[in-house]
């Protein structure tokens, strides 16, 4: 009986001398409490105060997660969890997505005609982001499904935030139906790692020393029912059915936020489950592991490209876009035996403000003049420069052409994996390599379609569109860095390196 409460006591403490290192979650948890518990009064004062308090919660997690960027790599909460340059960087990326969340819904007219539940709403953009912020500091297999399960629940609520539209329920629902299968799936593939292994915790050596000594074929099958998981999250092929039903059903400011947050941090959990990779004698045993992802990107490339060329829906076009963008990211971490993390993070980064951009301007179009087809566009560029000019720049940087940071992106994910070519020979890396250039190709036949329209075809609306002072400032903002970090990506790459010698 002594024994079982020293245990105990041992692992209570255990847990509370990790609180320091989660001091940005529970901020946000404790902000969500708050919002929740204001939202009970009817107050028009308090519920005009909602999101400036959502915002609040970010900026506090931001500065404390660029803090803790000069602390020691640690892990904690009984080693389940991390606290390195990834997790960090990533915290500060994921506070400016839902920053950038709370900003967009401020300035859309659905959201604000919202009668009831505001508080909710912002409350769960929050929870969405404590997950995420999770998701980037598990390095436990059993930490990263609770963690994704915190991000998919706040998910399916908010993408039937607007319960009077038919097309947002009916998305809702096929994305709780999609999501509960995918994490049964992950599930029980986790379950088979632990089996393989003994424990559920990738960072560790005994984890690969184990699974080394297993039949490849059960190693693989584990593998797919993981990664059946994380390719849900990230949009990849072929899990990839979810998102075009959700981004044209969901309100914008939270298809904005699904391209950017949950994308960044499966990518995150991804990296860290390869970088036992990192060794070539460790690679070399996990070949089948890499073909699967290597053809998981391809097949990902080519059905969000192909796809995206047909679509006369701008949402789903962009959802297209989206799926594409998580093929380049997935090739760049097939770049094994190269330092690409650097890479990677400054892409992620980039496509942060190239899709709150696109998407801004998409709000306008909608709340304003009712665009709901390509065809919308028509003369707008002409009537309203500012709005064409605009909306080119994030297109060219989305196809990944200069002089905006989407080439940069590319370029140093491209860049890696010839590099990572040259030091292997890996065919398989060549094929990736031909194949992100050629479809960033056809990617710029369906982006042009949106500049055609703005400028060469006539306007055929007479509605006027209002851009107002602040949706030109945050359109402003948002392009600003793509400008700057074509021209400086050392600005950023610097200061990730200089986080990521504290990395695991």
């Amino acid at each position: 009986m002594n024994e079982q409460a020293a245990y105990l006591t041992e692992t209570i403490n255990a847990i509370v001398s990790g609180a320091g290192s989660l001091l940005p979650e529970l901020l946000l948890a404790g902000f969500f409490l708050l919002l929740v518990t204001l939202d009970l009064f009817r107050s028009v004062k308090i519920k005009s105060l909602l999101p400036w308090i959502a915002l609040t919660a970010f900026f506090a997690s931001m500065v404390v997660q660029i803090q803790a960027g000069n602390n020691a790599e640690t892990t904690f909460f009984l080693e389940l969890l991390v606290s390195d340059g990834i997790a960090h960087y990533a915290g500060i990326l994921f506070s400016a997505v839902g920053t950038f969340s709370v900003l967009l819904s401020v300035l859309n007219k659905s959201i604000d005609r919202l009668k009831k539940g505001q508080g909710e709403y912002y409350g769960l953009i929050l929870m969405l982001v404590l997950g995420l912020n999770l998701m980037a500091k598990s390095v436990n297999l059993l930490m990263v499904f609770l963690a994704i399960e915190v991000v998919s629940i706040a998910s399916y609520i908010l993408t039937i935030t607007l319960k009077e539209k038919k097309r947002s329920v009916e998305a809702g629902i096929k994305y709780i139906l999609y999501g509960t299968l995918s994490a049964g799936v992950m599930l029980y593939g986790m379950s088979f790692f632990y089996g393989l292994t003994g424990t559920l915790t990738y960072s560790d050596n005994d984890f690969w020393a184990s699974m080394i000594q297993v039949s490849p074929l059960m190693v693989m099958l584990a593998a797919v029912l993981v990664f059946a998981g994380f390719f849900f999250k990230i949009s990849a092929a072929p899990f990839h059915f979810w998102a075009p039903d959700v981004y044209q059903g969901a309100p914008l400011p939270i298809v904005a936020l699904f391209s950017t947050g949950p994308k960044m941090a499966g990518i995150i959990v991804i990296m860290r489950f390869l970088s036992a990779f990192a060794d070539p004698v460790m690679a070399s045993y996990f070949k089948d592991v890499q073909l699967l992802l290597a053809l998981g990107a391809l097949a990902t490339l080519a059905i969000g490209n192909f796809t995206a060329l047909w679509q006369q829906v701008p949402r789903r076009l962009f959802a297209f876009s989206s799926i594409s963008h998580a093929g380049f990211l997935l090739v760049g971490l097939l770049a094994f035996g190269v330092d690409y993390k650097a890479s990677v993070l400054f892409y992620l980064t980039v496509l942060l403000f190239m899709n709150f951009g696109t998407f801004l301007i998409l709000q306008l179009a909608e709340d304003e003049l009712q665009i709901n087809r390509l065809e919308g566009f028509s003369g707008l560029g002409r009537a309203y420069p500012f709005l064409g000019v605009m909306a080119v720049l994030y297109l060219i940087s989305l196809t990944g052409l200069p002089p905006l940071a989407g080439f940069m992106g590319k370029l140093l994910i491209f860049s890696n994996v010839w590099e990572a070519y040259t030091l292997h020979n890996n065919m398989v890396l060549l094929m990736l390599l031909v194949a992100g250039v050629l479809l960033t190709g056809v990617a710029l036949f369906y982006y042009i379609k949106i500049p055609y329209y703005l400028f060469f075809k006539g306007n055929q609306t007479d509605k006027k569109l209002v851009i107002s002072l602040s949706n030109k400032l945050l359109l402003a903002a948002f392009a600003l860095p793509l400008l700057v970090l074509f021209f400086k990506p050392d600005l950023l790459l610097q200061y990730i390196n200089q986080l990521l010698t504290k990395a695991l």
